[in-house]
């Protein structure tokens, strides 16, 4: 048997595309149709971000790249083969998928069972392969946790007990799914130096354009099944315009800042302090001195003070495994710890524990885990019924809830055929009807599209509700909430206001919340954007030597043609007004058909600018 550091199945020189897609079309089994007339080539060592809105495509596309969907019309190779048969089989060990909910790839015993699975399909010995897992599981951080049931690991643990499964067979490709999506910022730096090692040919989907940017140099936008452009990632970025019309644009996360962010060594220690929101009003619901131990013996929440006021709007921060969704578990009852927890100045008692769910509606993470009704109108309606609701009422707060969230007329459409951004505002629907007197929301970013975050922000910031967020997503954090509690190991750390948690020197390394390489990007970014949008074209006049036969001399002599054109110009920084003086004329070097020659440029008075061409597949005359 060969060593377990050699099993990656070496890829041969192609003279061809790695894959290649052909007038590829996929119909799903209740009729619509997933994908259409794609055409597309990936070379060997491609990094390539597969962007689009939710329900583009992008994830039908990828399963049909490892052979996991087979193609209704048109053809997939791989290495110069259809993708089929026995071909199918040997490059199933050679293409690794990584699923965007990682439960539906965890299903041993053990995490090492799990990890070992793959190199074990490959022929590697048993030993062999429990040193090839071992190694991935250090290389994800998680070895200390090899002999635990992937069930008992947090979200962020079981996506990188997923790569570790992937990454002990070595594969010659890597497809990701979201992979970054719900994880706190130190375990995305875990991916993305993970993945920037990584030398075979990856293919990533993502809505996060700041992490694709420094993972990827290619962005393939796909738009209702189709292939919609084939951009450089730099291109793409660069583009407002574009990004707006894929519904990926971004920019609204750059244009506040990134404050708070990275801004030096953590505090040593963390002290918790009184937030002045809730100092001398009613509480809603408090927890004092609160543990729970899970039948395993682990310790997941320890000594925890918990409160929330009503009309507050707060945030429940901290890195994957902090204890948060325990936290929220205890909170709606659905598990008990130990110590004092008052609902309305109530014990929450057995008793009371059956009725929670009357006053604290949750939006989960995965709408997917809380809807399951045929049609929209049910999903709102079951809620209101087991509160004894009438048939006149349910009717009235469905339509007023599907209005709150943008999705009037919903009602008789089937919850699994609607978009995930749409299911997403569905699930929040669904809560709202009951009219809950806390709100959670559990990562509700997460998942969406570009345009999907920028309307659910909305929607958000317009609901009179108290509010508890739960998110790694720091944007939201900051434009939603007033307050912020951070956990760290089962316990809270801090409690202070939104405003001040942002101004804590110890963010930049506090708990897993720094956020170094986001900010990097979205600095790199927002440079290509301002460049892109101050460049513009200039119509040229040149001086040229014309010859006659009665002798030489010099004439003008309109030549026009366009260029993109950076423009210099200074900001005095802060909110100072300014603008960008252009220069009417100005000279420098042109190689053109008439040699190399000095000119002046001449501006339009509008200073008029044009799109500029970019790069890729993007060929539209004029651009």
């Amino acid at each position: 048997m060969q060593d377990a550091a050699a099993t990656q199945i070496p890829s041969p020189e192609l003279e061809g595309p790695l894959f290649q897609l052909t007038d590829l079309n996929y119909r799903y089994v209740n009729g619509s149709r997933a994908l259409n007339g794609v055409n597309l080539e990936i070379a060997a060592g491609d990094r390539i971000a597969l962007v689009g809105q939710n329900g583009s495509g992008k994830t039908t596309l990828i399963k049909q790249l490892c052979g996991l969907l087979l193609p209704e019309k048109g053809e997939v190779c791989f290495k110069g083969e259809p993708l089929s048969g026995d071909h199918l089989d040997r490059s199933r060990l050679e293409i690794g998928l990584l699923f965007q909910d990682p439960d539906d790839q965890l299903f041993g015993h053990t995490l090492i069972d799990d990890v070992a699975f793959g190199p074990s399909n490959q022929g590697l010995s048993r030993d062999q392969a429990r040193k090839a897992s071992l190694r991935a599981l250090d290389r994800v951080h998680l070895v200390d946790r090899a002999y635990k049931p992937p069930h008992h690991l947090s979200f962020g643990q079981k996506k990188r007990a997923a790569l570790a499964g992937l990454l002990a067979m070595q594969p010659a490709v890597l497809l990701l799914d979201e992979p970054t999506a719900n994880l706190d910022p130190s375990q995305e730096q875990v991916f993305l130096d993970l993945l920037m090692d990584y030398k075979g040919t990856l293919v990533c989907i993502s809505h996060d354009l700041l992490f694709l940017y420094e993972l990827c140099q290619r962005a393939v936008v796909v738009k209702k099944g189709r292939i919609a452009h084939d951009y450089t990632m730099n291109d793409l970025v660069a583009q407002r315009n574009e990004l707006r019309a894929h519904g990926l644009d971004f920019s609204f996360r750059l244009e506040s800042g990134t404050k708070g962010m990275d801004k030096g060594p953590s505090a040593s220690v963390c002290q918790v302090e009184a937030p002045s929101e809730t100092a001398g009003q009613p509480l809603m619901l408090e927890m004092r001195d609160y543990d729970f131990r899970y039948a395993d013996g682990t310790q997941a929440l320890s000594g925890v003070d918990f409160c929330v006021a009503p009309g507050e709007r707060m945030a429940l921060v901290g890195e994957n495994g902090a204890g948060k969704t325990t936290l929220l578990s205890c909170l709606l009852g659905l598990q008990q710890g130990e110590g004092t927890y008052l609902f309305e100045d109530k014990p929450v008692t057995r008793r009371l524990r059956k009725h929670l769910w009357r006053n604290i509606g949750m939006v989960f993470q995965d709408s997917a885990d809380q809807l399951f009704c045929p049609s929209v109108g049910e999903e709102i309606a079951f809620g209101l019924k087991q509160m004894g609701a009438p048939k006149k009422e349910i009717q009235q707060r469905t339509a007023e809830a599907l209005s709150l969230v943008r999705l009037e007329g919903f009602e008789p459409r089937v919850p699994l055929h609607m978009s995930g951004g749409e299911r997403k505002r569905l699930a929040l629907a669904c809560v709202l009807a009951m009219s809950p007197k806390l709100l959670i929301l559990d990562e509700p970013s997460a998942g969406l599209d570009p345009q999907g975050e920028e309307l659910l922000l909305s929607i958000l910031s317009e609901l009179d509700v108290t509010l508890l967020l739960v998110s790694h997503d720091m944007f939201f954090v900051s434009a939603l909430t007033h307050r912020t509690v951070v956990m760290h190991q089962g316990s809270i750390c801090q409690n202070l206001s939104t405003d001040a948690f942002f101004d804590d020197p110890g963010l930049g390394n506090l708990n897993g919340l720094a956020y170094t390489f986001r900010q990097r990007c979205g600095e790199a970014i927002q440079t290509l954007q301002h460049e892109h949008e101050h460049s513009h074209f200039h119509r040229h006049v040149h001086s040229h030597p014309h010859a006659h036969e009665q002798g030489a001399h010099d004439h003008a002599h309109e030549y026009i043609h366009g260029h993109p054109h950076g423009f210099a110009h200074n900001h005095p920084g802060g909110d100072q007004p300014h603008h960008h003086a252009r220069r009417r004329y100005h000279d420098h070097a042109h190689d053109g058909e008439h040699g190399s020659h000095d000119h002046g440029h001449a501006l339009p008075d509008d200073h008029s600018i044009p799109p500029a061409k970019g790069r890729g597949s993007r060929t539209e005359k004029g651009s």
